[in-house]
């Protein structure tokens, strides 16, 4: 009679627990790596666009002088957000000096600069910069204007050194771009600086 025999089982037959915890483990840790690129991706995203929209407005504000280029002194403010309504130049029915069109340019500057254009359904602003700041200065000396638009990063960074010739104190002091929220260090300050004849 033929005897039956059981086969041998294999050692690697399946799966210890042990396998199953590491295995776990290793896929936690590489997710948790994904989803720290991601924020560290939209972080960056964002940052981008906010440097972008600043570059878009420092070069409006450009083109607003160019096209008035006889009062260009009029164009000089400390901070375009803070400049109060003057009458307005825009409609048909509108008739304004050139220098009466330099106020009504620097607000309306200053109401993009906020982001007051773009609204929700439910009239919250969506669009501008955070905290921004537009400065525009004139160096009769050099014949050149400067205009500035300062704005609040997202991460501290190591401001630059006065005697720098790029550096500029667009929005310094006002409180707006301190780490610690007052107005001590600028570490939060991101600027974009463009310089014309």
């Amino acid at each position: 009679m033929r005897q039956l025999t059981r086969p041998a089982r294999s050692r690697a037959a399946g799966f210890t627990l042990v396998e199953v915890l590491i295995t776990i483990v290793v896929s936690a840790v590489g997710l948790l790596t994904v989803a720290g690129l991601q924020a560290a991706s939209k972080k960056l995203s964002y940052e981008t666009a906010q440097r972008t929209l600043a570059t878009a407005l420092a070069q409006d504000m450009v083109e607003r002088i160019r096209a008035n280029a006889g009062v260009k002194a009029s164009y000089v403010t400390g901070d375009a957000t803070a400049v109060s309504q003057p009458a307005s130049c825009s409609g048909a029915s509108a008739t304004c000096t050139p220098t009466a069109l330099a106020a009504d340019d620097v607000w309306q500057w200053g109401q993009k600069l906020l982001g007051t254009e773009e609204r929700d359904a439910d009239g919250a602003k969506t669009g501008g910069l955070v905290l921004p700041t537009g400065c525009v200065t004139q160096d009769s000396a050099r014949g050149v204007i400067r205009v500035v638009v300062a704005w609040r990063g997202f991460s501290n960074v190591a401001p630059r050194d006065s005697s720098d010739p790029l550096y500029d104190s667009c929005g310094v002091g006002n409180g707006r771009y301190a780490s610690d929220g007052g107005t001590g260090d600028e570490t939060m300050r991101r600027y974009i600086m463009i310089e014309f004849v």
